[in-house]
């Protein structure tokens, strides 16, 4: 049996006011579907685009946040949990992100722990702007899966910022 991703796929936010993380969706998806490799591989070669953005004078970095696969609990059944990071900073020569949601199979971790992590291993990446997300193709991919009678109105509704 192939092993499974976890994937925390969307951050929904509402549009009223300034965006915030307010729930998660989560899926399964086999780990060697290549559509996710494909967009993991695209992530990696546009991070120039996020880094951009990210440091650029008036962006607000706790909008931007890059997919991250962390490994899971060995008797979860699962590889690894990928979550969204935010808080993205360098220092000392390190790369810094804050867990953006509650991890399920990462025993001792929580919503708001920092952690260090390789950009060579980032999966996704995205920024919020205005009511757009900019990236977020994984979001995007896993969402379109759900056949639209069964999408939630966050769900739509987080389509439609992507497109």
């Amino acid at each position: 049996m192939i092993p499974l991703f976890l994937l925390c796929t969307a951050l929904l936010f509402s549009c009223e006011k300034a965006p915030e993380p307010s729930e998660v969706t989560i899926m399964q998806v086999y780990q060697d579907d290549a559509e996710i490799a494909r967009i993991a591989e695209d992530a990696r070669n546009t991070l120039p685009v996020f880094f951009r953005y990210l440091t650029r004078t008036g962006a607000k970095g706790e909008y931007c946040y890059v997919k991250y696969p962390l490994m899971a609990d060995d008797d979860s059944g699962l590889n690894m949990e990928q979550i969204w990071l935010t808080g993205i900073q360098f220092k000392n020569g390190r790369y810094l992100g804050v867990l953006a949601s509650a991890p399920l199979h990462l025993s001792g971790m929580k919503k708001g722990d920092t952690i260090i992590f390789n950009i060579d291993a980032i999966t996704d990446w995205m920024y919020v702007r205005g009511e757009k997300i900019i990236g977020g193709e994984s979001i995007k991919y896993l969402l379109e899966k759900i056949p639209e009678y069964q999408r939630s109105d966050e769900e739509r509704e987080l389509l439609r910022m992507l497109y």
